[in-house]
């Protein structure tokens, strides 16, 4: 059962602006609260994930970790936000660790849950999707404007402007026949 704020928080984050709102309570009744302490592990690097979940209050930080160097820290995550969706749609474990870094509440979906959502409504699992589409879609576009703007405050570093145009072309390549 989901306490009646954090519903509140869920239904109004500008996250999900674009989603009927009948499914998005579709996609509500789905969902698990819990709260976790500062220095929680929400999502483990390198481990299979199972859930997909709206950080609807504090806030939390996307952090890799590369062999025995310390972990760095990727990106900070803010309420409202949602997290875990990559690993969550195609089943593969995380490159990255996701740690609370103030008390969290949360609003998790788990392969269960959503398993029953795409039968009973699949309507509102299929706007789900492509709520997180469009996120990933922006975190795209804010990742290439983040890197153009390196690039253009670092014009003799051509090895990473190399290695971006590369990754560029492997993400906009017509897949093979």
């Amino acid at each position: 059962m989901v306490q009646a704020e954090a519903a509140e928080r869920f239904l109004s984050a500008p996250m999900l602006a674009d989603v009927d709102p009948r499914s998005r309570l579709a996609v509500l009744g789905s969902l698990v609260e819990v709260r976790r302490a500062v220095g929680s592990v929400l999502l483990v690097q390198g481990q299979p994930n199972d859930h997909l979940t709206f950080l609807i209050g504090g806030t939390a930080a996307i952090e890799r970790k590369r062999g025995d160097a310390p972990a760095e820290i990727l990106a900070t995550l803010t309420a409202p936000s949602v997290f875990g969706m990559t690993t969550f749609f195609r089943m593969n474990s995380p490159t990255f660790t996701v740690r609370a870094t103030s008390e969290v509440w949360l609003l998790t979906l788990y392969h269960p849950a959503h398993d029953k959502l795409r039968k009973k409504d699949p309507e509102a699992a299929e706007e789900l999707a492509l709520a997180a589409l469009r996120i990933l879609c922006e975190r795209f576009d804010d990742l290439d404007r983040m890197y153009s703007d390196y690039m253009a405050h670092h014009p003799d570093d051509r090895s990473k402007a190399n290695e971006w145009a590369g990754f560029r072309s492997r993400l906009f390549e017509e897949p093979p026949d």
